[in-house]
């Protein structure tokens, strides 16, 4: 049993990590949250390497959406939580909000494996503030799971140390650019290094 727990506890936290990846890519050009200035900025930043996060961005939002809904397959053959509590995860999955964003997450994954050129709008997700109150929602009944079971709570920290470390990048493809539009940075040593990394993969 404590495998099993342990197995959803890092589906979990891996889950939000790379959902609050996914949010720093998405949100950081929304001027709702960032004002205009800023928006403007990262779009700017992303905008020196689009295709690399596009992906990222796709990737992130595949990532978290499969494993959120990994944990929660109702197949028989499947292993989720419903293998350890039925009951508790049949009336978690039915709580309005939660079956809202379950159903959401279905179209989602539906729609990036079967229609690989689709674009997923935002709303077809919901929005941050509903999938971070669904994140919360998740802990927490992963907690009363673990309750039920006589076992100590779960604290999911960390799982925002993504938004830093993405933080950072956009920070040095900025300062990078400055740089060389300066022509501070002189001959790059990568530059004309024909075994760099962009060259071998």
């Amino acid at each position: 049993m404590k495998e099993q727990l342990d197995y959803f506890r890092d589906n979990i936290f891996e889950a939000k990590s790379v959902y609050n990846g996914w949010k720093m890519i998405v949100y950081s050009k929304w001027v709702a949250y960032v004002g205009q200035d800023l928006a403007e900025k990262y779009v700017k930043i992303q905008s020196y390497h689009k295709d690399f996060f596009y992906l990222a961005e796709r990737s992130f939002l595949f990532h978290w959406v499969l494993l959120v809904l990994h944990c929660f397959d109702p197949r028989k053959d499947s292993f989720s939580l419903r293998k350890i509590a039925r009951q508790e995860t049949e009336l978690f999955l039915k709580e309005s909000q939660n079956k809202k964003i379950f159903s959401n997450l279905k179209i989602v994954r539906d729609t990036l494996l079967a229609h690989r050129s689709k674009a997923i709008k935002k709303r077809d997700i919901g929005s941050m503030e509903e999938l971070d109150l669904f994140f919360k929602n998740i802990e927490d009944f992963y907690n009363k799971i673990l309750d039920n079971l006589g076992k100590s709570k779960v604290m999911f920290q960390r799982t925002d140390d993504i938004k830093y470390d993405i933080e950072d990048l956009f920070m040095n493809i900025e300062g990078g650019e400055l740089a060389r539009k300066n022509k501070l940075d002189g001959d790059w040593s990568l530059k004309g290094n024909l075994n760099r990394i962009s060259n071998i993969l």
